[in-house]
């Protein structure tokens, strides 16, 4: 079952959002509070499973996902996993279940924020808002972490064809490093691009 396009006030920032929801009397109280934001927000899909979730998500593209549950089972967090691989997006969880176990899955499967008993709405913007701020510290760490990582194996690369120089050309270590340097700027290539353009090679 699904229902598209229901727009609220317009607003000069408004979210496009994705509600998974079992319960019509917890759609309705999530539609009345999402209706009440300044901020004004588009709900462009309603499920009333979280199979469909993937699918949707890669079809409508929300900024952000609600979903209300009693428990996240382990499909239901399965599908969130699957939903945020490709494009990650801040996801809400509205339910009942406030086990510490539950908790620590939600946060693994990708939920953004996990709220116990919570489904008011007058805290459903200051969640929202509280999501996507969660969501873009993550993201920023996670890029971070993905420049670390990938400096580091840039750094092992260009070591490997440094090395490798030294043995075939008799040169030190910075003599070897020069030729590299001096090779990349030639041919217009990035540091680690020729080292491993050379490892390749050998």
């Amino acid at each position: 079952m699904r229902e598209r396009e229901m727009e609220f006030a317009n607003a000069a920032v408004a979210l496009k959002i994705l509600v998974v929801s079992q319960s019509r009397k917890q759609l309705n109280t999530l539609l009345d509070a999402l209706a009440a934001c300044p901020e004004g927000h588009h709900v462009v899909g309603r499920l009333d499973r979280a199979i469909d979730l993937p699918r949707w998500v890669d079809e409508v593209a929300p900024d952000l996902v609600i979903m209300d549950t009693d428990s996240p089972s382990r499909d239901t967090l399965e599908q969130v996993c699957l939903a945020t691989q490709a494009t990650p997006r801040p996801i809400v969880m509205f339910t009942q279940d406030g086990r510490r176990e539950a908790i620590q899955s939600a946060v693994r499967a990708g939920v953004t924020c996990y709220v116990v008993d919570g489904l008011k709405p007058e805290r459903v913007q200051p969640i929202l808002q509280l999501a996507q701020a969660r969501f873009e510290e993550m993201h920023s760490m996670r890029q971070e972490l993905q420049r670390a990582r990938q400096e580091l194996q840039e750094h092992k690369l260009v070591e490997r064809a440094k090395r490798l120089l030294m043995q075939q050309a008799g040169l030190d270590e910075e003599a070897a490093y020069r030729r590299l340097r001096k090779e990349a700027m030639a041919r217009r290539l990035r540091l680690a691009e020729l080292a491993k353009a050379l490892l390749q090679q050998s």
